[in-house]
C-alpha cells in the first residue's frame, strides 16, 4: 500500500505583502512561483468574488493540499473569500485502506489549518450507463461536491487542476476528436451542475506546486492509480508525453499555449452566435427554444454551429458536455425533412418542423450528479 508522504515543517501562515487590490506584484523572472501564479489567475478571472464561503475539493494529493494551504493563506492576507474556506473530502472507496487513509488525513490537514472539513461517500461502479469508471467518479464526484456546498450555503468550488493537467487534457481531446471549445482545454472558471468551479492553479506547472510544498513542509498522500497506465490519462502522462518531449522538450508549454489561442477564438465565436442567436429566434417558452431554420443556414456552418450549442446551453441553463457527434446531428435537421428528430445530452430532444428547429427540455429529467 502506498503511505503518504509525511513532513514535519510547522503549518504556520508567515505573512506576505498584501497585494492591491486584486493585483499582483510582477515577479522575479528567475524565481516564479505558485503564489503568483496562483494570484494573477484570480485577478484576471475573477475567481474569488468578496461574498460568501469557499469549498475546496481536497483528495489529498499534491495539488490539493498545495491548493488548500495556498487559499487558507490568501484568504488571511486579503479578506477573499470573506466566508470560511471549507475543505470537502470525497471518499470513492475504490483503494480500500488507501481510501480510508486519505479521509482521515484530509481531515487530519483541516484541523492543522484550522478549517472546516466535510467529506462524502461515492460508489463509482454502482449506476454506471456505459460509461468507463473514470467518468462515472468525476459525475459522482461533482454531484458530491455540489451537495456539500449546497449544504455550506455556497455555489462555489475551488478543484485543483494545474497546467500539466490543461496540457494532457489538450492533448488527450485532440486525440479523440475535438472542435475548438473542446481544444480550448480546461477553463478556469466555469459553471457546473450548478456549482461555480474554479480553478486558481490552472496556469501552475506541477514542478512549481511540489516546490511549493517543500517550501511550505506540507505532507500529501499518493495515490498508487496514479502509476498505473491503464486509465487514458495516465497513458499519455506516463508514456506518450515523454515521448514527444524527445522531439519538443517543451511541449507541455506548446499545449498550453495552443489551447490559449483556441479558447480566443471560441470566445470570439461565442460571442458572435450569442448575437447571431437573437435574429433567428421564433418563439421561447419554458424548456422550448424555436429557431428560424432558413435564417440560421445564411450564416457560415462553423457559426451556425456555435449558434447551435449556445441555444442548447441557454435551454438548459447550465453548461453542457456536448461531443462534436451531437452538434453534427443537429446540424444536419437544419438540412433535414420535417418529422426528424435528434436527442441531446440531458433530455433535450431537437425535432424538425416546418422552417423551424425546435429545442425542447423535458423537466422530468434528472440535471445528472
Amino acid at each position: 500500500m502506498v503511505t503518504a508522504l509525511l513532513y514535519t515543517g510547522s503549518m504556520d501562515m508567515p505573512s506576505l505583502r498584501r497585494p492591491r487590490g486584486l493585483k499582483t506584484a510582477r515577479p522575479n523572472p528567475r524565481d516564479e512561483r505558485l503564489e503568483w501564479h496562483a494570484e494573477r489567475l484570480i485577478a484576471e478571472h475573477g475567481l474569488l468574488p468578496p461574498g460568501g464561503s469557499l469549498v475546496v475539493g481536497v483528495s489529498g494529493g499534491p495539488d490539493s493540499v498545495a491548493l488548500l494551504d495556498f487559499l487558507v493563506r490568501f484568504r488571511a492576507r486579503t479578506g477573499r473569500p470573506e466566508g470560511a474556506v471549507i475543505a470537502a473530502h470525497v471518499d470513492h472507496g475504490l483503494r480500500g485502506e488507501e481510501s480510508d487513509g486519505d479521509a482521515v488525513f484530509v481531515e487530519g490537514l483541516a484541523g492543522k489549518m484550522g478549517v472546516p472539513f466535510v467529506t462524502e461517500r461515492i460508489d463509482p461502479a454502482s449506476g454506471r450507463r456505459g460509461e468507463s469508471l473514470e467518468e462515472s467518479a468525476r459525475k459522482l464526484r461533482y454531484g458530491a461536491l455540489r451537495r456539500m456546498a449546497a449544504a455550506a450555503r455556497t455555489e462555489r468550488l475551488a478543484v485543483a487542476h494545474t497546467a500539466d493537467d490543461q496540457a494532457e487534457t489538450v492533448l488527450l481531446r485532440l486525440i479523440r476528436g475535438a472542435g475548438l471549445t473542446g481544444l480550448g482545454g480546461i477553463r478556469p472558471r466555469r459553471r457546473v451542475h450548478g456549482v461555480e468551479v474554479i480553478r486558481p492553479l490552472l496556469t501552475t506547472p506541477r514542478e512549481m506546486v511540489l516546490d511549493y510544498l517543500r517550501r511550505r513542509d506540507l505532507p500529501f498522500r499518493v495515490d498508487s492509480s496514479n502509476l498505473s497506465t491503464d486509465p487514458r490519462r495516465n497513458f499519455v502522462r506516463l508514456e506518450v508525453l515523454p515521448r514527444i518531449e524527445a522531439v519538443n522538450p517543451a511541449i507541455r508549454e506548446t499545449l498550453r499555449r495552443e489551447a490559449a489561442l483556441f479558447r480566443e477564438a471560441d470566445a470570439y465565436l461565442t460571442a458572435e452566435a450569442g448575437r447571431a442567436l437573437h435574429g433567428i429566434v421564433l418563439a421561447r417558452d419554458a424548456g422550448k427554444i424555436e429557431l428560424d431554420a432558413e435564417g440560421l443556414l445564411l450564416y457560415p456552418k462553423l457559426l451556425r454551429k456555435y449558434v447551435l450549442r449556445f441555444a442548447l446551453q441557454e435551454l438548459n441553463g447550465d453548461a453542457l458536455d456536448l461531443s462534436t457527434s451531437h452538434i453534427d446531428a443537429l446540424h444536419a435537421l437544419l438540412t433535414s425533412q420535417p418529422g426528424r428528430s435528434a436527442d441531446i445530452p440531458m433530455g433535450i430532444q431537437a425535432r424538425r418542423e416546418r422552417g423551424a428547429v425546435v429545442l425542447s427540455k423535458r423537466e422530468t429529467e434528472p440535471r445528472g450528479s
